[in-house]
């Protein structure tokens, strides 16, 4: 049997929007995936948890400022490259799908030197390092926006960036997944050991790895917050060891922390009234496919290479969320932010509404129908997208 490879990893950003593009996989196609991420990675629980098969081969990261680690870790990618191609030749691979990460590099140069197709998706409007790297081996790259296409086009000649087989640049928009429009929230908080409630909810999450700042906050304020709302905090596992602290500053009854969510995160985000997030692109878009009102706090330029700052301005420019990117910002500018939002359920409502415009199309079916065209001699039709000429 002929295998569909997926490959990325390193953060939960790049694992769930590609479990996303999985679940939108023809029933009969399922049994034939088997991703490839690093051993120590976040992508390996998640993945196997899904009981989709999961091989890893070694990798490291390639900074865009000097590090000596820099000549350690090339030599991994190097091996992981060696790696990947003895491995894809034996799984008789069909097609690779890249969901990013450094993870993805060894895997996409692989699938290239043994000429398997690969189809690509870059999730933030800038795309990021590994995706530069592997862009040029891609056949099709899949981007959330139009203004992200720019970034596979040489200005002036419209020629890509390496000598390769014609490829397409598709507009996708993230994928996300099914149960983020689907999920039956109703009783969500007794499931969580809360009493079921008309109060407002609000949900603080940093993401799969955590946010340290957002959990000072939310130990500074949640005496204040759970007066007039239930908090659900999300702390990442690096700091559940503050959970039970939080809970004795907060209102019996009104406050649930955890580490990580699991399958009932989804359920969770659409029951809550307002969301206080970090801005990668899956988180944003999780949040305008269930609707939520938002606030974001993303990480700053110090911190990364300014890519949340960007997708927090575009999402609050839509009308989606109000942004706290003030370098000096605390935990009073935090809790006026949020009394100003609980104070204007209108305020709210308009938000949900823009938030709806915003999702768009399901992008993880149409992210699945460009690697059926992969599959076999079945060409899937509607995905044709411009053709980049080498």
């Amino acid at each position: 049997m002929k295998r569909i490879i997926f490959t990325g990893g390193g953060t939960g950003g790049h694992v769930y929007p590609g479990l996303a593009v999985y679940d939108a996989l023809p029933t009969a196609m399922k049994p034939a995936v088997l991703w490839i991420g690093s051993r120590h990675g976040v992508e390996r629980g998640i993945v196997r948890t899904r009981g989709i098969p999961y091989r890893h081969v070694r990798t490291g990261k390639l900074r865009r400022y000097f590090d000596l680690k820099n000549v350690t870790d090339l030599f991994k990618v190097v091996i992981g490259t060696v790696e990947s191609t003895v491995l894809l030749g034996r799984l008789d691979a069909a097609v690779v799908f890249s969901k990013g990460g450094f993870v993805a590099v060894p895997v996409v140069i692989a699938a290239r030197l043994r000429g398997i197709p690969i189809v690509i998706h870059e999730s933030d409007a800038d795309p990021g390092l590994a995706t530069r790297i592997t862009a040029p081996f891609a056949r099709v790259i899949c981007v959330p926006y139009e203004e992200t296409a720019r970034y596979f086009v040489r200005p002036g000649n419209r020629r890509n960036w390496s000598n390769r087989p014609a490829r397409r640049v598709v507009v996708t928009g993230n994928p996300v997944r099914a149960a983020f429009f689907t999920a039956d929230s109703g009783d969500v908080l007794s499931r969580l050991g809360l009493v079921e409630t008309d109060d407002p909810v609000i949900l603080i999450t940093g993401g799969s790895l955590g946010a340290r700042q957002l959990n000072d906050w939310v130990e500074q304020t949640v005496s204040v917050l759970t007066r007039r709302a239930v908090v659900i905090h999300q702390t990442g596992e690096g700091e559940k060891h503050r959970i039970d602290g939080i809970r004795k500053r907060a209102e019996a009854g009104r406050y649930y922390g955890v580490p990580t969510f699991t399958d009932i995160f989804p359920a969770v985000l659409r029951r809550a009234d307002m969301v206080v997030a970090r801005a990668g692109a899956g988180t944003v878009w999780e949040l305008a496919a269930t609707a939520r009102p938002a606030v974001l706090v993303p990480l700053s330029r110090g911190a990364s290479r300014g890519d949340q700052i960007r997708n927090a301005e575009r999402y609050r420019r839509s009308g989606c969320a109000v942004v706290i990117d003030n370098p000096t910002a605390d935990a009073s500018e935090f809790l006026r932010v949020l009394e100003d939002m609980l104070d204007n359920p209108g305020k709210r409502n308009a938000m949900a509404d823009a938030a709806r415009v915003w999702a768009g199309e399901n992008a993880a079916v149409e992210i699945a129908g460009l690697i059926q065209e992969y599959v076999g001699d079945r060409y899937v039709a509607g995905h044709s997208g411009p053709l980049l000429d080498d």
